[in-house]
This record gives structure tokens, sequence and C-alpha cells, in this order.
């Protein structure tokens, strides 16, 4: 139906709420702009077969309108070549299906995965790299082809990562399981269901699937008399929790220990899952002592900088002890779990997670970006239900035309997220006075101003009713500010990290010249992309972000700190580039930028971006920057 360019240029289309231009989808494909409306017009003739269309508008690019339901139905069209397309999805799908089966042969893999035989024979040896990660290996079997060998719990180990895998096809591997009978189906949905209700919680639908197909697998391998053996540290629980999995166990196996250890692994495994809701709070939990620590020192810790008691609040210890609890299991399984909302974590809520990860470094222990985000989300939500006005911007309202009009505007102002701290209504004769005397973060007015430069306060116009595109704005520069006054203050309170240059920093500080904020990031990335740290797609990754979430990532003034997921970095680096003149930067909202730096690190250097944040929150630093590209560090 879709060429697979097609394909991927209707999945960009689908992740973005706003226009994107042609331009940008011309450079991210490496195509002429040409081809690229070659591309829509024949997208737009099929998705009109759909009752579905693409919005052209001039200046503006392409933009597409679908509902939930249809937008699933594209989602999966758009994912549809990446089986065969992709290299590492197809590489974990063969490894996946040679672990669900007993043995296997080179023919039966050409035939599942459409592959020649000789595909499939240059895929093993990477096959094997991935069994090696879980002391797996592969080995020939006479007459047979090939099998699995390694300890039950490496085998079982190696299931379940591949299963959490976000690239994989859960309906495609559930095809693989052998069950006999109906009523095997049956039973593994009344074991999953008994599960949840013993243990209180609910299971999300992505977990439950996996739970699925691992527990038929399991089951098979029970019945055939495959057992587990789990070390002593990980079987000390005063109960399990497995309902009528549990008492299938029970009636299946008669040797005490072994079944100990089913029950064991089990247990863990469940424990893992994540979960959507909870019925039961995690202190009725006998065994949860060390999670709950966890998340009480953390809360407390970020309580201190946000200077609010989080810990009083009962939903966010019981949802971070929950969360805490999978977490560390996952680290000490090996199992990556995936949050597609990292990204736009990092960018929305950076203090937080700048918090959450430096707090946990220093406790220990080394998350992964994913379960770093989910903590955020749990303690952002926590920050909002605290109702705290701590950090809220301040805002002066210019209003002329009467009472009604100041009324009805300052109360919608009171209804909108994250919150402001209204100083008082002026009208446009006491504004400057006002802004003499007050510390203003922003100016709200329902007329036009001409105010005087050097007041360099930020002012937007808005209806008195607050429209829809008011609301987005105003909630945006809101944010922006509260991100960064949080940020400020944590460096102030928890600066346990040198304020030096950080280790990726190449030592130069390039120079380029550019009006247009897009080809800024461009030019910004050019120095890691020709020296091999990023591939081509990171920088369009980079213009998309800001696009779809706006200018969060100028933390700093006329600094714009600028990155994407790391699937396309190479090797980690941070380059700074300096502009001739300041940038209007981003599409929405936008900010002046002098100076763009691009971050292209992965989870091992996560502390960098403090590192960086700190060297430069030094006004000196950043006006030595800002005029000097040459001497102490090299022009280019």
């Amino acid at each position: 139906m879709f060429s697979s360019r097609q394909k991927i240029l209707l999945a960009k289309l689908l992740e973005s709420s706003q226009y994107v231009t042609v331009e940008f989808l011309a450079k991210w494909q490496n195509v002429s702009e040409r081809t690229i409306r070659y591309d829509l017009d024949a997208m737009d003739a099929v998705l009109k077969d759909m009752d579905l269309s693409l919005t052209r508008a001039p200046g503006k690019g392409v933009l597409l309108h679908v509902s939930k339901e249809n937008r699933s139905v594209l989602f999966t069209l758009a994912e549809g070549n990446q089986i065969s397309f992709d290299k590492r999805t197809q590489l974990t799908m063969i490894t996946l299906f040679v672990v669900m089966q007993e043995t296997v042969t080179i023919q039966q893999l050409a035939d599942e995965f459409h592959l020649s035989r000789s595909s499939i024979q240059k895929y093993l040896p990477e096959v094997e790299e991935m069994l090696d990660r879980f002391d797996l290996h592969l080995t020939k079997v006479a007459r047979k082809g090939f099998q699995v060998n390694g300890t039950e719990r490496s085998l079982r180990r190696a299931l379940y990562h591949l299963l959490t895998d976000k690239q994989v096809d859960l309906e495609k591997a559930e095809g693989w399981l052998t069950l006999e009978k109906l009523a095997d189906n049956e039973l593994l949905l009344q074991w999953l269901h008994s599960c949840q209700e013993e243990r209180g919680v609910y299971y999300s639908e992505t977990s439950l699937h996996v739970l699925y197909i691992f527990l038929g697998w399991w089951y098979n391998h029970i019945l055939s008399g495959h057992y587990v053996f789990v070390p002593q540290n990980q079987r000390e629980k005063k109960a399990f929790h497995l309902g009528e999995v549990g008492r299938f166990l029970t009636g299946t196996i008669d040797d005490s220990r072994v079944l100990e250890h089913e029950c064991a692994f089990l247990d863990n495994l469940f424990d893992q899952a994540k979960i959507v809701s909870y019925k039961k709070n995690a202190n009725q939990w006998g065994n949860y002592h060390k999670e709950k620590t966890f998340s009480a020192h953390l809360v407390e810790q970020i309580s201190a900088v946000l200077q609010v008691d989080l810990t009083a609040d009962e939903k966010l210890m019981n949802d971070l002890t929950y969360h805490i609890k999978s977490a560390l299991l996952r680290i000490e399984q090996g199992v990556e779990i995936d949050n597609p909302y990292t990204e736009e974590i990092k960018v929305k809520y950076r203090a937080i997670y700048e918090m959450v990860h430096q707090i946990t470094s220093d406790m220990g222990y080394s998350l992964l970006a994913a379960e770093i985000a989910f903590i955020t989300m749990h303690i952002s939500a926590g920050f909002d239900r605290s109702n705290s006005r701590k950090f809220a911007p301040t805002v002066i309202v210019v209003c002329s035309t009467g009472l009604a009009t100041s009324s009805i505007l300052t109360t919608k102002l009171s209804q909108v997220e994250p919150g402001f701290r209204l100083i008082s209504v002026v009208n446009t004769e006491d504004l400057a006075h006002e802004l003499e005397e007050r510390d203003v973060d922003f100016v709200l007015t329902t007329q036009e101003l001409n105010m005087n430069p050097w007041y360099q306060k930020k002012t937007f116009r808005v209806s008195p009713l607050l429209n829809d595109d008011d609301k987005r704005t105003i909630q945006h520069e809101a944010q922006k500010i509260v991100n960064r006054k949080q940020l400020a203050l944590f460096n102030q309170v928890y600066a346990s990290a040198s304020a030096v240059e950080p280790t990726l920093f190449d030592e130069t500080v390039h120079s380029a010249k550019t009006s247009e904020w897009r080809e800024s990031v461009s030019l910004a990335a050019q120095p890691l992309l020709q020296q091999g740290y990023i591939r081509q797609g990171y920088i369009q990754e980079m213009i998309m972000s800001v696009e779809r979430n706006g200018t969060y990532m100028v933390l700093l003034p006329k600094i714009a700190f600028v990155h994407a997921s790391p699937e396309n970095v190479i090797k980690e680096g941070i380059s700074m580039t300096v502009f001739d003149e300041e940038i209007d930067f981003g599409s929405f909202n936008p900010e002046r930028v002098k100076i763009i730096i691009v971050l292209a690190i992965k989870e091992a250097h996560n502390q960098d971006f403090l590192q960086l944040f700190r060297y430069l929150e030094s006004p000196e630093v950043r006006d030595r920057l800002s005029t000097k590209t040459s001497g102490g560090k090299k022009k280019t």
C-alpha cells in the first residue's frame, strides 16, 4: 500500500500534533522536496480511500488529522515494514523464536522469517551474541538442527527479557506457543486473573500479553519436568502471591525444595510486571521494606529542594513503592523497560528528572533513562497535587478596558495549570512603575503595548476569555519558568557535582551564522556528525523535538540544550556553537538564542548535563563564551 519511505513519513506525521514542513521531511529523508511532495501525493490518494486526508497549509507544512481509532490503524500500517526492514528487530525476533523452540533448523527459520538460508546463516553469529548475554549458547544437534543450551533460569530470563523488548511483535510470538487445547488458553487467562486478584493490582495490557506468552511456554516446560534454581537471597519472602498458579504448582510438584524455587521465580516475575492501578496499598505488603526505604529517602531529598512535604502524599508513596519494587527487580534481572515518554519528560520536566538521577545515583543505583523518567512522572504528579505555588511564575495583567474584562481574565488565569502568582492588574500608565518595583516573570495584556526595551520582560497579548491558543502559550511559558526555577534551586541545595566543564565537552567552541532556527540546530550538530558521534537522523529528531515540545530546552538565558533519543548516537559527545547573531529559536513561543549545545549522550553520562549547566550558570562564563570564540578555545 505504501513504500517503505512513505511508511516512515506516515509514522512521523502521526507522531506530530503540529505542522511538519516539507523542507524538514526532505532533509530528514535526505531526498529532494519534490520527492517528498510526490510521496505525499501518493499517500494522500491512499488515505482518501480510508476517508482520511493530509492537510497542507502554505508556509506551515503538512498535518495529519486522524481519530484515535484510525490513529491506531495507521500506526500498525506505518510499522508494518519494521519486521522486514529493521535488522535489530528481525534479529531480536529470530533470537526469541530460537529460545521458544526446543530445536530449530535453518530451513524453519528461513520459512518463518521469509529469508534465504544464506541470510539466516549470516544472522546466526549475531543470534549467538545475543544469547551469550544470558549465558546461553547455540549448539548443533544431529539431524535436528540447533538448540539453545544453558540453565533453566538463564533460558527463562532470556525469554522474559526478549518478550519485553519494545520492538518485539507479541502477536507473532503468541503464534509460536504450542498450547495443546483451548482449555490451556482459558487456564492461562484464569491464572492471570487470579494473580491480579490476590496481589490487588491490575497489570498493563502489554504486561498481561507478555505474562500470557511466558506462562504458556513455562506451562509446557513444567509438564516436561524442567525446573528452575533460584538463589537464596531471592527466596526469602514470607509468602508468595501467585493465586491459581501457586495452587497448580502445589498439586503438580511433590518436592518442597523444587516447589519453593518455582514459586520464588514466578513471584519475582510478577513483581517485575508493569501495573496500571492497585487495590492494596504497599504498606499492606510485609516484604517491601527496601522499596519503602528507597522511596522515602528519594522523596525526602526532593521535598527539601522543592520545599514541599511530598512524603505526606500517600498516593505518591504507594505508587512509587510499587514502581521501585518492579524497577529494582528489573535491574537485578537485566530487563530493560520501555518508556515512550522518556525524551518528552527529559525536556518538559528536566529539573525533577535531574534530581531523580542525581539522588538515586548517590544512593548507589544506576537507573536507565526510562526508569528515571517513570519516577519523574510519579514525583511530578505528586508535586502538582500539592498545589504548591513556590515556583509559580509571577505575572502582571495589563487591562484598561474595565473591571469586567480584568475580572474574567484573572478568573480564567487562576484555572490554568501549572498556576500563576498574580502580582497586580494595572493599566498601561502604571505598568512601568510596577515593572521597576516588582520581580515579574512575564506580562499578560489585552491590548497592544509599547514597552521600553530595557524591561526585557516577555509580553503576551491574550483574549480576556483565554482561548485555547492563549492557554497553550502561557502554560508553555509557565512550565518553562517552573522548570528553570526548580533546576536553579536544585543546584544551590544539592550541589554535589563540581561546577567544571563535563568530560564529554569537545574543548572547541564552534561558530556559525544563520537566522533560521532549524538550520541552527543542523549547523550546531555538524561537528558531532562529521566526527562520527551521531547519525543524520539525530539532527532531524532534535528538530522534531523542538517542533513537538516547544522551547523547554532553553534552560539558561540565550542558551538552548538540544538532544534526542539515543538510538542515533554512535558515541557520546557534547558540542557548543555560538552564533553571530541571536536567533528566534522554535516555531512555537520562540526564545532568543545565541548559543546551542548539542547533547549526544547515552545512559552512562547523564551527569554531564548537570555539570555543563552549572558551568554555564555563571553570567560571566556565558558572556565570555558569547563574545570569545578564539584564544583558549579554537574557532571553527
